[in-house]
């Protein structure tokens, strides 16, 4: 059941409220429906039996000579009058039924000259082509059915006898209409226009009490992104309100969190630094021997891994404003630099690609990204264009690949595939989660494969475009060493 409604809080919340106006307006028809039909077809039978009680007791008491001139005269086309000397077979008996009920006024109203009982017979106005229903149920749906197909229900022939004296009974044949309910047409278009009216003031209510909702959803986003996001306003409901001083209590503490952290691991570096600079300077005044080179190798690698790890605590709290960058010439500069120390790096830029980035934050991680596939793969191949609104960059290498089960564990800071730490193959294994970091601050993502039609790793960098970007015509070839 919850597949067939809308994914949409605003949509499910419209869906439930026309359901249940629906559901009310019907059976709100129905009882208004049944109260107006009992209460009109009351007066009907009120009506039909003053008019046969009027004539009963006039012809009930006047000579046999005047009661065919009466009878006679109260004949019509509608209404029946005949002096008959048979009965019916049917006698009345008050039990709260639509017979009953009118015998009833007539045993109140007649007068009769003897004791014989009178007969009333209500039945439909064509009886004879007509089934009579057996069950109750049935006869009230056959109702319903004829009003929504005529506006009410089929008229009721309703047959009177009242004994006279001398053996005759005077008999009446009449039809009772039952009385009208509204036609289905009006039904519908009141039913749509109160849905019309339900329909837009709910989607106007809804989307009013749902916009904190989406401005919490944005804000999150924002946060993951950037740390230094401003604050929600805590204006609205009360509910909102607190709800937005909770989220701002929350991005406070993650703030001062991460800030204390790269508090913390700056302290450290620079403590460290100093004695590293003291080492250094007196393994300079050794003599020339493998033992100060070995020293020197060492101080340079411990240099690095400082360096490694507070870029990897700052990373989250970088202030970089966002900027129009061009993708292309950015990645021509990272190649450049590493072509120009001798690396194989080939450039492709299919078209112009201006963005809305930070842009020294997306230089460390592409860097750090053709870095590594340099280092395991020997070359780097980088082609940027792009595919369905976002910025496609990818960088294949011709290395020995990532085992599958390690692709995602790649990422995790520290993390490296092989044991050893030698700054020549691999470093801290910080890289690639200064890279990812620096990638979901722009609100991507980086996607790892192996090839499959040759060896090596294909990384593939997506970026939004922002709100700065568009593309030009087409050029190839931008930058290839």
């Amino acid at each position: 059941m919850t597949g067939l409604l809308p994914k949409s809080l605003s949509g499910r919340t419209v869906v439930l409220l026309v359901s249940g106006l629906i559901a009310t307006h019907i059976v709100t028809l129905l009882v208004l429906s049944e109260d107006r039909v009992e209460s009109l077809t009351r007066t009907e039978e009120q009506h039909i039996a003053q008019h046969i009680a009027s004539i009963a007791n006039i012809v009930s008491n006047v000579p046999n000579e005047w009661r065919d001139r009466i009878v006679r005269s109260s004949d019509g086309h509608l209404f029946n009058v005949r002096i008959t000397e048979t009965s019916s077979n049917k006698t009345i008996q008050s039990t709260g039924t639509s017979t009953s009920t009118l015998g009833d006024l007539l045993l109140r109203q007649v007068r009769p000259n003897t004791n014989e009982p009178i007969s009333v017979d209500i039945s439909d106005v064509d009886p004879g082509n007509t089934a009579p229903a057996r069950d109750s149920w049935r006869r009230w749906l056959e109702s319903r059915l004829s009003r929504l197909a005529y506006g009410h229900d089929r008229d009721q022939a309703v047959l009177v006898s009242i004994p006279l004296s001398e053996g005759q009974r005077l008999s009446f044949s009449t039809s009772m209409p039952m009385a009208s309910a509204p036609g289905w047409e009006r039904q519908l278009a009141v039913t749509g226009a109160f849905l019309v009216i339900v329909l837009m003031l709910s989607l106007w209510a809804i989307r009013k009490m749902s916009r904190p909702l989406a401005l919490f959803a944005n804000a999150a986003t924002t946060f993951a992104r950037n740390v230094y996001a401003p604050s929600l306003p805590e204006t609205g409901p009360s509910e909102v309100r607190e709800a937005a001083r909770a989220f701002n209590n929350m991005q406070k503490r993650v703030l001062q969190t991460i800030e204390a952290r790269a508090y913390m691991l700056g302290s450290i570096s620079h403590d460290l630094r100093t004695p590293l600079t003291t080492i250094r300077l007196r393994a300079e005044d050794l003599a020339d021997s493998e033992a100060r080179r070995r020293i020197l190798a060492s101080i340079e690698e411990m240099d690095t891994m400082l360096a490694s790890t507070l870029t990897f605590a700052r990373e989250g709290t970088a202030q970089e404003e966002l900027q129009a960058t061009d993708i292309g010439s950015l990645l021509e500069a990272i190649c450049s630099d590493f072509s120009d120390t001798g690396h194989q790096v080939t450039l492709v830029v299919n078209s112009t690609i201006v963005a809305a980035c930070r842009p020294l934050a997306l230089k460390r991680a592409l860097s750090n990204l053709i870095d590594n596939a340099l280092k395991y793969g020997e070359r780097a191949n980088v082609v940027a264009n792009v595919k369905d609104g976002m910025i496609d960059i990818s960088i294949t290498d011709q290395g020995p690949g990532i085992p599958s089960e390690e692709l995602e564990r790649i990422f995790q800071p520290f993390y490296r595939l092989e044991n050893s730490r030698n700054r020549n193959t691999g470093g801290m294994g910080l890289g690639l989660a200064i890279a990812q970091m620096a990638v979901d601050m722009h609100g991507g993502s980086i996607q790892l494969e192996n090839r499959r039609e040759a060896a090596g790793l294909c990384v593939r960098v997506l970026l939004p475009m922002g709100t700065n970007a568009n593309k030009d015509e087409p050029y190839r070839n931008r930058r290839s060493r």
